[in-house]
């Protein structure tokens, strides 16, 4: 009797594991398949950057048989990219100290208080997540026009804050809430104020969840075109993706040139993600588990 029983059970789970192996081996040959695309178009855009014109016509998928770094040094120089790329970093550094800053405290009162009031705050910035972000150009734009930061990297900062803080406190928010309360009250049991709980215990804690908004932010900010193609006009203040934008143009015959500069602006992504995409995903894993 027990053998025909776990018999039928096993007979049983076998449609069930046949079930359950299609969406399992298409969502693998999906994955794959977006990885293979991914690096192999970042691969032929490298590739691509050190050829000529002749070259890559004659053979646009082979390996360079001359590599010529001089397409770099001309991209870096004679298009500008340096000054598009040292805006682009001021901008990024400093839009994530200032999102990192605010959406901390904000994070820190909205999970660990409670007040009237509390839930709909919260509300508001999961809202803010889901709203399209072009609807909001006309008013930026405006706004920043009458407070005279238009075409200045201090508006850009502030702009592109205020667009990643709903993302950044939507994520530290429900990583804070997973930190025990029972540490935080043995802090208020030996006279730790509410200030030096939130810097000596809770930001500590969080820093799996900190370090990740933060990449998350510079990635967005790194990459950012639209509000920029808006609110900026003069070449001094044009970041990474709008000077390489007008590099094109200037140089559209140019196509080992042109992939140098794509390059370039791809490689302070790609590095800030390999060096911390530990942190990543941690803290994606862990706001997952406790929020």
């Amino acid at each position: 009797m027990q053998l025909n029983s776990q018999t039928a059970a096993a007979a049983g789970t076998a449609p069930i594991r046949r079930r359950n192996l299609v969406p399992g081996l298409l969502k693998n040959l999906f994955l794959w398949g977006y990885a293979v695309i991914t690096i192999g178009l970042f691969v032929w855009v490298t590739m691509t950057a050190f050829k000529e014109n002749r070259e890559i016509f004659a053979s646009p998928f082979g390996l360079p048989t001359d590599y010529r770094f001089d397409n770099f040094v001309d991209a870096w120089n004679k298009g500008n990219m340096s000054q598009y790329f040292w805006n682009s970093l001021f901008v990024s550094i400093f839009t994530v100290l200032l999102c990192i800053a605010l959406s901390s405290t904000l994070s820190y009162v909205l999970a660990r208080f409670r007040f009237k009031g509390n839930t709909a705050i919260y509300a508001l910035f999961v809202l803010g997540v889901a709203i399209p972000l072009q609807s909001l150009l006309l008013p930026i734009f405006f706004r920043m026009d009458d407070i005279g930061l238009r075409d200045t990297l201090a508006g850009l900062v502030i702009v592109n804050a205020a667009l990643n803080l709903p993302k950044a406190v939507f994520m530290l928010v429900g990583f804070m809430q997973g930190i025990p309360k029972e540490v935080e009250e043995s802090a208020i049991i030996d006279g730790c104020g509410y200030g030096g709980i939130f810097s000596r215990i809770i930001l500590p804690m969080s820093k799996p969840g900190l370090a990740t908004a933060g990449i998350l932010v510079f990635i967005s900010v790194w990459n950012e075109y639209v509000f920029s193609t808006v609110l900026v006009s003069s070449n001094a203040v044009k970041t990474l993706p709008l000077g390489l934008a007008s590099f094109q143009t200037s140089f559209i015959s140019d196509y080992g040139l042109i992939s140098a500069g794509v390059v370039l602006s791809i490689i302070p992504v790609l590095l800030v993600y390999v060096l911390m995409q530990e942190q990543i995903i941690k803290g994606m894993t862990d706001g997952a588990v406790k929020g």
